[in-house]
């Protein structure tokens, strides 16, 4: 059964627009959950299993940290309507997943936590230190993410997106702005943007899957010199070219067409598109 312990930390008197307290985190509560609809939310972590509630807010607004099973939520309310701005600063136990939210809101994680979903309508979004699988989405913002495993997913409109020292299955999609993976280690990777340019450097598994397409922009791929993998390239009005060190070998290669090519026992399959852009193979 789930036991409630709520926890409401008011202001001391009218005036007073600051919150401040350290509640306990029983073991089996495993995810914090918080979202704001304007105002900022940082995150960092310690070794205690405790959680630090820091927030600056208006003077009506009262902020109350419940825990329920095996969640953690903090809020914030006011008698009438919604609280306009609150700024948040937590502390976290190391490793704790969490769901965090808003609408006009900055949202900054530093340090090692687990399993992370992130999101925001008009905000950017930095992660950094992610040890579990990570969501992030931003309409209008800028994401970077450092870190990561198993499964990163990224989405975005209109901000540029940064990811590295990520593991596993990378998939990152946006509208207008550039995409840069640095560091990738990574089975399955799928990069897309629309208007933006596309750069990947990383690894190049056997039998691993990997796509990264732009529109309207360039795409460089700058991978190790010896690598497995079917290359399948495919560009209109750009250019295609690659590093001496690879000994591409093109036949029967037009304008507008897509053409294929080996290097290495081809076990990896890849996929290089760009509508109006150059494509380039880098050796890294």
């Amino acid at each position: 059964m789930a036991i409630a312990l709520p926890v409401l930390l008011l202001a001391a008197a009218a005036w007073q627009q600051q919150t401040d307290t350290t509640v306990a985190v029983p073991r089996d509560v495993r995810r914090l959950e918080l979202s704001v609809h304007a105002g900022t939310i940082r995150i960092a972590t310690w070794e205690r299993s405790e959680l630090r509630v820091r927030a600056e807010h208006g003077s009506r607004d009262r902020v109350t940290v419940e825990v329920r099973g095996s969640v953690v939520k903090v809020d914030a309310s006011r008698r009438y309507g919604i609280p306009s701005f609150v700024e948040y600063d937590l502390t976290v136990p190391r490793g704790m997943a969490m769901e965090l939210g808003g609408v006009e809101t900055e949202i900054t994680v530093e340090g090692p936590v687990g399993d992370i979903t992130a999101s925001s309508v008009e905000g950017g979004i930095s992660i950094r230190g992610a040890t579990g699988t990570v969501s992030a989405n931003s309409v209008e913002g800028d994401i970077v993410i450092q870190g990561g495993t198993g499964t990163v997913h990224v989405t975005g409109v209109d901000g540029e997106i940064r990811v590295s020292d990520a593991k596993g299955e990378v998939t990152v999609e946006t509208v207008d702005s550039d995409i840069t993976l640095e560091n990738i280690d990574g089975t399955s990777v799928d990069a897309g943007t629309v208007d933006g340019a596309v750069i990947y450097r990383g690894t190049i598994h056997d039998n691993g899957r990997y796509r990264f397409t732009s529109h309207d922009g360039d795409v460089v791929l700058e991978v190790p010199e010896t690598i497995n993998a079917t290359i399948s390239v495919a560009t209109f009005e750009g250019s295609f070219e690659a590093d001496p060190a690879f000994k591409v070998q093109l036949s029967q290669t037009r304008p507008g067409k897509r053409f294929n090519f080996v290097l290495g026992n081809g076990s990896a399959r890849i996929e290089l598109e760009s509508f109006d852009g150059g494509i380039r193979l880098i050796r890294r």
